[in-house]
C-alpha cells in the first residue's frame, strides 16, 4: 500500500512538473490521450506505389476549423491521403469527440488534398469542399462537396455529398480550393488549383502554356446564386499552366476586386491573377515580383508589418543548415537566366520570399533573407498569425518530407544500383528529413526570430496543412497540424495562462449578408490613440490545404482601447466603432453598415494620399536614353565568385560641357557603344550625342568619370576609367584615357598629358588637394581579371599644369594596392582647410588617408577601421549640424545570404590552387552545422558543383556530398595548399552612418531598416522636405550577384529625411515619388537651366535613364 501512494505521489508530480514546464513555452502539445484527436495521415508505400513512381505521395492533408454544429466552439476536420477523413467536435477545454462515421465525410475511397469550409447554400450551416488527387480515374479524382443536412438526435452535424448535383466536381486532381465572389454579385464563386504531373521533366524549360488548354489548367467556377456552378475558366481569363500547391485571395492591387495568388511548384512561374473588374483576370506577376520560389509550396497573405500594404509568403525548400544546403544543391546555373529570356520565364529561386508590399503602383520588396524566414527546409504551410498577442504578425511554418529524394548522394547510388535492387532496398536508402516546424517571432524591424524552441513547437514531424484558431475561447491562437506517418499536433497557446496584461487582443464574429455570411473579403482597419494601426482582410483559405476559423483576430500588445474599429464590407457598405475596449469578442453585424454617402475612407481602407517630392520627367526633357550592354558571363572564368564584375555601369558626370553656362552631363558606355553626351538648352532640356563615332574608341567600358579642367583654360575636359573584368589581362582596353576639350564641347584624346595606367579600375574623383590651383585626380582600382580578389593599382594623379603625375609611390605606398576600391570621397574632416580622401571597397573598411600637403596619412583607429564589408558607395555631409563632414556608407545589406557579424565573419581564402593562371576564391561563412548539432561553424559558402568547375582540386578532395557538407573553412585545404594564399574578411554588411566626433574619430549611428534591404550603390545629398536639414536620395540593388541566391533587387529607391541631428526617417518610393527599380548605378544632382529645381539623373543597368524634379 505504502509502495502504491508513493508511485501515484510520484507520477503525480512528474505530471505537475512537465505541466508546469510546458506552460513556460508559448505552445503545449496537448495529448491524443487528452484530445482524442488521433488523426494520423499514414501512408503506406508499396513497389508500385512510392516516392519513386509518385512523386507527390508525400505532399499531405489540410486542416479545416469551423463551427459544424453551432455550438459556438470550433471543430475540427483533417482530409487523410490513404486514410479517411475525420471530423472532431469541439467538447471544450481541448478535447474533440470523432464523428466521421456518424457524419459521413470520411471519404476512404478518394485521395483527399485541400480543404475549403464555407456556407454555400446560404442555410447557416457549414459545408465541406475537398479536393482529390492521385488516383487513375476521373471518378477517383472527382472533388467532394459535403452539403450540411443540420445536426441528428445526438448533435452530430450530418453531411450529403453534392459536389456533381453543384457543378464542382473537378477532376483534375486538385490540390486546393478557395471561395471568392470574383465578380461581386454576392454570390461565392470558387477557384480550384489543380496539379497535373503532364511532363515527364517538369523542372525543364519548354514553351509556357497560356491559353488554358493544359491539363495542369486551374479552374474557375461562378456561383449562380442557385446551388449551381458554372466552369467560367477561359472566359474569365484563367488560362496559365502550372504546377499548383497554394493559392490565396486578397485585394492585392487595393482597388476593391478579390485578387488571387497562385504558388507553383517546379518550372512554372507563380501567378498573380489581378481581377479586371470585368469578369475577367490578367496575370501581373512580372510587373509586381521582381523575383520568386522556384518550388513555391504554400503561401500567405497579411500585412505583417502593419504599415497597411499587404505582403506575401512563399514556401519553398531551401534547408537551413549547411548538411542540408550541400547534399541537396549541386551547383547553379547562370544558363538559367538565358532560358528564362528564351521561354519568357520571371526569376525564380530556391527559398522561401518574404514579398514586402510598398504600394499599389510598386514592386514588391522580397527580403527572406534579411527577415531570417528563408531557409526552412522542405516547407508547405506558412501562416501570418500573432501568436503572442504583441501586436505584430509573426509567422508558423510547417515542414518535413519522409523521403528525401533531392539527396544528392542518393541520386547518384540509385542512377548506379537501382538495376540491382529491389524497389524496398532503394526505398530503404534514401534519406528522412524529420525536422522540427519552424515559428518566427515578427521582432517589429523587418526581421523575424526563430523561436520554434522558446515556443514549444520544436517537435519532429513531417508536417503539411495547419490552421489556427481560439479552440479554447481564451483569447489567443491555438495551432493544428495535419502530420504525415504521426498523430496530429494539438497545441494550445498557454498566453492566457500566463496573465500578461501586456497582450490583449480582440476578436471580431463577422456576420455576412446571406449569400456571404463568413464576410470573405471584409477589410478592417483597427486604429489607436498614438496614430498606429492594424489592417486585415477576411479571408479563410489560408496556408497549405487548409481553412482557419471565421474569427479575425487581433492582437493589441499593451493597447487596453480601440480608438476606432472600421469595417468595409465586400459590397463597399462601411461601419465604425469607437472606443472599443480590448479583450473581448465582438459580433459585427453586415445589417448595421450603411453606404459610405460620400464619406471618405482613410488608409488603410483606401489609397493612401501622398504627396511625392519628385516626379519622373525624363522624356519631357530630352532625355531619351536607354543603356545596352552584352551580358558577359564572368563565372565562366572564375565559377566561383560571389558577384559579377562586369556589370557596374553606366557611371555619369556632369558640367558645363560646351561652355553656354548650363550644366550638360555624360553617361559612360559599356563595350561597344560610346558614352552619350547630353547638352542642356536654356529652357532646361537636354540632347543627346555620342562622344565618339569611330569604332575603335568604343571598346573601353568606362567605369567612371570625371569632368575637370585640365589645363586651366576655363573649359572642362574628360577623364575616362576603364574598366569592367570582360578583357583578358594584357588588353589595351584597360587603359584610361583622357579627352581634352576644345572649348565648344568637342574633343581629342590627350597624349601627353598623362601617364600610362593599365588597371581595371572603379572610380575617379577629382580635387585640388595640394591647393596649387590645379585640380588633381584619384583613381581607385578594382581587381584584374581573372584574379579576383586581388586588388589592382590606384593612382593619385597630381595635375603639374594641365600634364596628370603619378605621384602615388611618394604621397603614400598604401594607395597603390588597398583594396577592391568602390568608391572615393574628398572631404575636410579635421576642418584644416585641406581635403582629405575617403575610401571604401569590398572586403576592407572605411579608410581615411588625412591630407599632409605634402602626403597622405592613413588613419588606423577611425571607429570604423573594426568594419569590414561590401562598401559600395560614401557620402559625406554634416548630418547632425555641429560643424563637421560625418559619413554614410552604402553597404551590401542585410539582405543576403550570409548574415555576417563580428563573431561569425565571412572569410575569403584565394591562390591559383591549380596553377592556371586564374585566382580560385574560396568564400566561407557561419552556417548551422545540422540538426543534430545546432552550433554554428565557418563552412564553404559554394556548392561542390561550383568548387569542382573551379578547380579540378575539389574534386579529388571528396566521394560523397555529404563528405563534403562536413567540411569546415580548417578542414578544405591542407598547411602546403593554404602556403601564399591571400586571406580577406567581412563582418558588417550594414549600410552605415558614421558621425564625426571632431577628434578624428567616427561613431557608428542608425538607419532605419529599411536601407538593408539591398546594396545602396550611390548617395547624394539635397533638399527634399523643404526643410534646412539634408536629405539623402539613396539607389540600389546589383542584378549581377551569383546565380544562387539571385538578384539583390529589393529597393525601389528611397529617400532619407534627416533631422539636423543625425537623425533620419525613411520615405519609400511611393511616398517620395523618387521610384528606381531596376539595376540602379549612378546618380547626379544636374542645375536647371530654366531656374526651376535642379534635377536627379540615375542611370540603371540595362534600363532606362530616369531623371527627377521636385514637385511643385
Amino acid at each position: 500500500m505504502f509502495k502504491h501512494f508513493v508511485l501515484t505521489a510520484l507520477i503525480s508530480i512528474l505530471v505537475i512538473s512537465c505541466s508546469e514546464k510546458q506552460e513556460d513555452t508559448l505552445f503545449s502539445q496537448v495529448s491524443s490521450n487528452h484530445s482524442g484527436i488521433t488523426f494520423n495521415n499514414q501512408i503506406v508505400e508499396t513497389d508500385s506505389f512510392n516516392i519513386l513512381t509518385s512523386e507527390y505521395i508525400f505532399n499531405g492533408g489540410g486542416v479545416a476549423v469551423g463551427d459544424f454544429n453551432n455550438d459556438n466552439k470550433p471543430d475540427l476536420f483533417f482530409t487523410g491521403n490513404q486514410v479517411t477523413n475525420k471530423l472532431y467536435l469541439n467538447q471544450g477545454d481541448f478535447k474533440f469527440k470523432d464523428v466521421t462515421n456518424a457524419s459521413g465525410v470520411a471519404a476512404a475511397d478518394k485521395w483527399k488534398t485541400g480543404v475549403a469550409v464555407i456556407d454555400i447554400n446560404n442555410d447557416s450551416l457549414l459545408d465541406i469542399y475537398i479536393c482529390a488527387a492521385m488516383y487513375e480515374s476521373p471518378e477517383e479524382k472527382a472533388n467532394i462537396l459535403y452539403i450540411n443536412q443540420g445536426v441528428d438526435d445526438d448533435g452530430i452535424p450530418v453531411f450529403k455529398e453534392m459536389a456533381e448535383a453543384y457543378g464542382v466536381a473537378n477532376t483534375g486532381n486538385s490540390m486546393n480550393a478557395a471561395f471568392i465572389d470574383y465578380d461581386k454579385d454576392g454570390f461565392l464563386d470558387l477557384y480550384v488549383l489543380n496539379n497535373v504531373d503532364i511532363h515527364i521533366l517538369p523542372a525543364n524549360y519548354r514553351e509556357k502554356i497560356t491559353d488554358g488548354s493544359s491539363m495542369s489548367n486551374d479552374h474557375l467556377y461562378r456561383n449562380n446564386g442557385d446551388n449551381t456552378f458554372t466552369d467560367v475558366t477561359i472566359e474569365a481569363g484563367i488560362t496559365i499552366e502550372g504546377y499548383g500547391l497554394g493559392v490565396a485571395i486578397s485585394d492585392l492591387n487595393y482597388d476593391s476586386w478579390p485578387d488571387i495568388y497562385v504558388s507553383n511548384d517546379y518550372l512554372s512561374n507563380d501567378i498573380m491573377y489581378i481581377n479586371n473588374g470585368d469578369g475577367t483576370f490578367t496575370d501581373k506577376i512580372s510587373q509586381s515580383v521582381k523575383h520568386q520560389s522556384k518550388f513555391s509550396m504554400g503561401n500567405d497573405i497579411a500585412d505583417f508589418n502593419n504599415d497597411g500594404y499587404l505582403d506575401i509568403v512563399t514556401l519553398d525548400m531551401l534547408g537551413e543548415t549547411n548538411n542540408r544546403l550541400k547534399t541537396t544543391v549541386k551547383s547553379t546555373r547562370y544558363n538559367d537566366y538565358y532560358m528564362n529570356d528564351k521561354y519568357g520565364y520571371d526569376y525564380q529561386y530556391m527559398r522561401n520570399m518574404l514579398q514586402m508590399g510598398q504600394g499599389p503602383n510598386m514592386p514588391y520588396s522580397e527580403i527572406g533573407l534579411m527577415a531570417g524566414m528563408a531557409k526552412t527546409d522542405w516547407s508547405w504551410s506558412p501562416l501570418f498569425v500573432d501568436a503572442d498577442n504583441d501586436g505584430r504578425k509573426d509567422l508558423l511554418i510547417t515542414n518535413g518530407f519522409p523521403r528525401d529524394i533531392t539527396d544528392l548522394d542518393f541520386g547518384e547510388f540509385n542512377f548506379n544500383v537501382q538495376k540491382y535492387l529491389s524497389t524496398a532496398q532503394i526505398l530503404d536508402s534514401i534519406p528522412v528529413v524529420k525536422i522540427p516546424n519552424y515559428a518566427y517571432r515578427n521582432e517589429g524591424n523587418g526581421q523575424f526570430k526563430d523561436v520554434g524552441e522558446e515556443w514549444g513547437l520544436s517537435i519532429p514531424s513531417f508536417s503539411n496543412g495547419a490552421a489556427f484558431a481560439d479552440l479554447d475561447n481564451d483569447g489567443d491562437l491555438d495551432y493544428v497540424v495535419n502530420n504525415i506517418n504521426d498523430e496530429a499536433f494539438v497545441f494550445r497557446n498557454n498566453l492566457e495562462v500566463k496573465k500578461n496584461e501586456n497582450k490583449n487582443f480582440l476578436k471580431l464574429d463577422f456576420k455576412g449578408p446571406k449569400s456571404n455570411q463568413a464576410g470573405l473579403g471584409t477589410k478592417v482597419a483597427i486604429r489607436f490613440k498614438d496614430g498606429t494601426f492594424q489592417y486585415y482582410e477576411h479571408q479563410l483559405n489560408r496556408g497549405y490545404l487548409s481553412t482557419v476559423h471565421n474569427t479575425a483576430h487581433f492582437g493589441l500588445g499593451p493597447q487596453k482601447q480601440i480608438s476606432s474599429l472600421e469595417i468595409v464590407w465586400p459590397d463597399g457598405k462601411f461601419q465604425i466603432l469607437k472606443d472599443v475596449q480590448s479583450n473581448q469578442i465582438l459580433s459585427v453585424d453586415y445589417s448595421e453598415a450603411t453606404s459610405l454617402n460620400g464619406q471618405q475612407l482613410a488608409f488603410p481602407l483606401a489609397p493612401k494620399q501622398t504627396n511625392p517630392f519628385y516626379e519622373e520627367i525624363s522624356e519631357k526633357i530630352g532625355v531619351n536614353f536607354v543603356h545596352e550592354e552584352t551580358d558577359k558571363i564572368d563565372f565562366n572564368v572564375q565559377p566561383t565568385l560571389p558577384h559579377k564584375l562586369t556589370q557596374s555601369g553606366p557611371r555619369l558626370a556632369k558640367g558645363d560641357i560646351n561652355g553656354d553656362g548650363y550644366e550638360d552631363f555624360i553617361i559612360g558606355s559599356s563595350s561597344g557603344y560610346s558614352p552619350m553626351i547630353f547638352v542642356q538648352d536654356s529652357k532646361g532640356s537636354f540632347t543627346g550625342k555620342p562622344l565618339f563615332e569611330e569604332e575603335a574608341y568604343k571598346m573601353r567600358e568606362e567605369t567612371s568619370i570625371s569632368l575637370f579642367d585640365l589645363d586651366n583654360d576655363g573649359d572642362l575636359d574628360i577623364y575616362m576609367v576603364a574598366g569592367s573584368n570582360e578583357f583578358d589581362l594584357d588588353s589595351p582596353y584597360y587603359k584610361d584615357y583622357l579627352m581634352i576639350n576644345q572649348g565648344n564641347g568637342t574633343f581629342v584624346k590627350a597624349t601627353d598629358e598623362i601617364p600610362e595606367i593599365n588597371s581595371s579600375g572603379s572610380v575617379v574623383e577629382a580635387e585640388d588637394f595640394d591647393g596649387d590651383g590645379y585640380v588633381d585626380l584619384f583613381v581607385g582600382g578594382r581587381t584584374p581579371f581573372s584574379q579576383y580578389p586581388k586588388p589592382d593599382n590606384c593612382y593619385l594623379l597630381k595635375n603639374e599644369k594641365g600634364k596628370l603625375v603619378d605621384v602615388t609611390e611618394t604621397y603614400n605606398k598604401a594607395l597603390r594596392n588597398l583594396g577592391m576600391i568602390t568608391d572615393a570621397k574628398w572631404a575636410d574632416l579635421d576642418d584644416d582647410n585641406m581635403k582629405d580622401l575617403i575610401l571604401v571597397g569590398e572586403f576592407m573598411p572605411v579608410t581615411v588617408f588625412m591630407n599632409k600637403k605634402d602626403s597622405f596619412e592613413q588613419m588606423e583607429q577611425t571607429g570604423m577601421q573594426q568594419l569590414s564589408g561590401w562598401w559600395e558607395c560614401v557620402l559625406a555631409q554634416d548630418f547632425d549640424g555641429d560643424g563637421d563632414v560625418d559619413l554614410i556608407a552604402g553597404n551590401l545589406g542585410k539582405n543576403n545570404l550570409y548574415q555576417p557579424s563580428q563573431d561569425r565573419p565571412v572569410t575569403m581564402l584565394a591562390k591559383d590552387f591549380d596553377n592556371n593562371g586564374a585566382v580560385d576564391p574560396v568564400l566561407f561563412a557561419y552556417f548551422k552545422s545540422d540538426f543534430e548539432d545546432s552550433t554554428f561553424k565557418p563552412y564553404p559558402v559554394n556548392f561542390w558543383g561550383d568548387l569542382m568547375s573551379q578547380s579540378p582540386l575539389f574534386r579529388k578532395k571528396f566521394n560523397y556530398f555529404r563528405e563534403y557538407a562536413a567540411t569546415t573553412k580548417s578542414e578544405l585545404f591542407t598547411a602546403e595548399e593554404l602556403e601564399g594564399v591571400d586571406e580577406l574578411m567581412a563582418n558588417h554588411d550594414q549600410t552605415t552612418y558614421f558621425e564625426n566626433n571632431g577628434n578624428g574619430q567616427f561613431t557608428m549611428g542608425t538607419l532605419p531598416w529599411q536601407t538593408q534591404s539591398a546594396p545602396i550603390k550611390c548617395m547624394i545629398t539635397t533638399n527634399t522636405s523643404g526643410t534646412a536639414s539634408n536629405d539623402v536620395l539613396m539607389i540600389g540593388n546589383d542584378f549581377g550577384n551569383e546565380v544562387f541566391i539571385g538578384r539583390y533587387d529589393a529597393f525601389n529607391g528611397g529617400v532619407l529625411v534627416g533631422d539636423e541631428k543625425g537623425g533620419f526617417e525613411f520615405k519609400n518610393a511611393e511616398e517620395s515619388g523618387f521610384k528606381v527599380t531596376g539595376d540602379a548605378k549612378d546618380m547626379i544632382q544636374v542645375e536647371n537651366a530654366n531656374g526651376g529645381s535642379p534635377y536627379i539623373v540615375v542611370t540603371q543597368n540595362r534600363g532606362k535613364a530616369l531623371v527627377f524634379t521636385k514637385t511643385e
